[in-house]
């Protein structure tokens, strides 16, 4: 079993997916070459099966991957005083002009957002620094407070103006593709590896995964979903080629306030912290997708979350876990989930 490290809050800890090792079906497994560097606040690791390709042009891919995750981290990262999005942000409300890769990536945000009906929203930003100052001063953020604050959040500040000019339309709107950026990433590398001819490749920025073709035992990836209330168990194996998955949840990043823990994942239709799923793992296409869908299902819940998934076709699936009162661990698969469950 391989864990990956996530270094977005300060710490090492174990991701809620697993790649898997199997048991080989052929005689002759193919080489696994693998790189990782700390990227994006938290470790990008990337797997290939070699087939036939020579070490001087899986070490050309390579590099062109890493100056393409890297370009796009500084650009979309909203600390970053020289990227994009602190551009936008900064801007006063006045027209800007970003890279044509951050506008798409603004632009499939607004669309996430309205498929969620609101549920995934890249304004949400005032309202999670609102949270984070009450969570220093211990006291619950005051409801007139983040009633002004929830004014400004909404895909609909969000000006698209075309080539590649954005405005935002309430002065206290700002904008953080935190929800959405890694999985742009994987995607874009993914496309790199493609059009280099290597198939069989494993990518995984800080959880957000992809995994394209075979393993190199030839038969698909094997991911375990972990339990969110234990770190070292697995509560369920998935097998995934050519597809992508992703874990958002509340079981490790919190807010702490007046003795009780609120999940670091902000409901921005409420202006408060989503309460009943512990976790929310969703299989998409796209790593994208499945970025942005998964931090959309922690904030729906579990009823109309699995619903949103049962809504489109079965190349999309879910899996939603919540904590009951009692402690007790309840599960919804959306109904296409069955298909990606490896039976042990």
């Amino acid at each position: 079993m391989l864990c990956c490290r996530d270094l977005k809050s300060g710490g090492i800890f174990f991701l809620a997916l697993f790649i898997l090792g199997c048991a080989s079906r052929q005689t002759s497994p193919k080489e696994k070459y693998r790189e990782a560097r700390e990227l994006m606040g938290t470790v990008a690791s990337i797997d290939v099966c070699r087939d036939n390709q020579n070490k001087e042009g899986l070490s050309a891919a390579y590099a062109e991957v890493w100056q393409r995750l890297e370009e796009i981290s500084w650009r979309m990262n909203v600390f970053d005083e020289k990227s994009d999005v602190a551009k936008v942000n900064n801007a006063g409300g006045n027209p800007v002009v970003i890279e044509p890769d951050t506008y798409q990536v603004l632009k499939d945000s607004v669309y996430f957002s309205e498929l969620s009906k609101g549920a995934f929203d890249i304004t949400v930003w005032p309202l999670i620094h609102l949270w984070k100052e009450s969570a220093k001063k211990n006291i619950l953020p005051d409801p007139s407070a983040l009633a002004v604050v929830k004014e400004a959040v909404g895909a609909r500040h969000v000006g698209l103006l075309g080539s590649g000019k954005v405005q935002l339309l309430h002065p206290q709107t700002k904008i953080d593709l935190g929800g959405i950026a890694a999985g742009y990433a994987v995607d874009e590398a993914v496309r790199i590896f493609r059009a280099q001819g290597i198939v069989n490749f494993f990518i995984d920025i800080g959880g957000d995964i992809y995994a394209g073709g075979l393993n190199c035992e030839g038969e698909p990836w094997r991911i375990g979903v972990r339990d969110p209330r234990d770190r070292f168990t697995i509560i369920d194996v998935i097998g995934l080629s050519n597809a992508a998955v992703t874990t958002s949840g509340n079981y490790e990043k919190f807010y702490e306030i007046q003795n009780q823990r609120w999940s670091h994942i902000i409901n921005p239709l409420t202006g408060y912290p989503q309460q009943e799923v512990v976790s929310a793992t969703m299989i998409a296409p796209t790593t994208e997708e499945a970025d942005a869908i998964a931090t959309a299902l922690c904030v729906l819940g579990s009823q109309e979350a699995t619903t949103l998934v049962n809504s489109m076709d079965p190349s999309y699936a879910s899996l939603i876990i919540i904590k009951q009162v009692t402690g007790e661990i309840v599960q919804f698969p959306s109904q296409s989930y069955e298909e990606y469950r490896l039976k042990n």
